[in-house]
């Protein structure tokens, strides 16, 4: 089952789609992921066992002339450790410009929904998951847990995971005039980024989701605008989309820093307003990217 992405929705409409699927264990577990990570949902194909491996990885898979690992989801979540490879599935996904396949029970099907209707995890107190879900989300009256497939990777593979980069402070002392709003809703990433960036010299203003971030704006004029794309109450097309509509702020720099990255999602993007679209967990490029538009 292949994804056509080039079906997906108007671009900053504050909706996206999400891919429901199943981990049994004592009872069905639901989960979802955002169609815009998928490549393809397939078959569970003829594996290569790698030695000393991470333990939820089960080996890899030749996938289309590419070696893809193939992680054992419900082994990772704590869920059960086996699985029958004679009716799973496989979710291959592309982000952080990397590969992988997740074993699942079953899918279910790919639903509609808005970034508005995405609720906190923390508020589900009968679930233990909450450093692993973006957030939860009531379809046809269950909740679909929005996992943080990005954290998963880099704890199965620390290779895939952000640092500190390497900064040209001959710079710093043009940095200190310049103010920068930062919308990321992943915690340890926000955090990682404005220490970077602070680093350089710059002036930093985070905030959890694109809302926010607009609600900021009639407070406050800052020089650039970096943004995630994925992001609850409202994600980083529909904040693109909306700064651009301000007279005031129709020119200012605007930098999409994503795990998305594709040439389909950076031509959607920079078609509604978005000056350059940098794929995580290139920091360093992000960091001179800036310095570009606004020194």
């Amino acid at each position: 089952m292949a994804l056509d992405h080039n079906i997906l929705l108007e671009v900053g409409t504050n909706e996206f789609e999400v891919v429901e699927f199943i981990i049994r264990s004592d009872k069905d577990n639901y989960y979802g992921i955002n169609v815009a990570k998928v490549r393809e949902i397939i078959k569970f194909p003829e594996i290569i066992r790698v030695p000393e491996a991470h333990p939820s990885i089960v080996g890899t898979a030749n996938i289309r002339n590419k070696i893809v690992p193939i992680i054992n989801l419900a082994y990772w979540l704590n869920l059960k450790y086996d699985y029958d490879a004679t009716t799973a599935k496989v979710i291959i996904t592309y982000f952080n410009l990397q590969y992988n396949g997740f074993i699942v029970d079953d899918i279910t099907r790919i639903h509609r929904v808005t970034w508005a209707d995405i609720k906190d995890y923390s508020s589900i107190s009968d679930f233990h998951l909450a450093n692993s879900v973006l957030g939860v989300v009531n379809i046809n009256n269950r909740l679909v847990q929005l996992l943080d497939f990005e954290k998963i990777v880099s704890e199965i593979n620390p290779n895939t995971k952000m640092l500190n980069v390497d900064i040209d402070y001959n710079l710093s002392s043009k940095r200190s005039k310049k103010k920068i709003f930062l919308a990321e809703d992943s915690d340890v990433i926000r955090k990682l980024l404005n220490r970077n960036l602070e680093s350089a010299g710059y002036i930093v203003k985070t905030f959890e989701n694109g809302k926010k971030l607009l609600e900021a704006l009639d407070k406050d004029t800052p020089d650039a605008i970096i943004t995630d794309l994925e992001m609850p109450v409202a994600d980083g097309t529909f904040l693109i989309k909306q700064v651009r509509g301000m007279e005031k702020y129709k020119n200012i720099p605007i930098i999409v820093f994503s795990s998305l990255a594709s040439e389909e999602n950076e031509k959607k993007v920079m078609g509604i307003g978005a000056n350059a679209f940098i794929g995580k967990p290139d920091m360093g490029i992000m960091i001179n990217t800036l310095d570009k538009y606004v020194l």
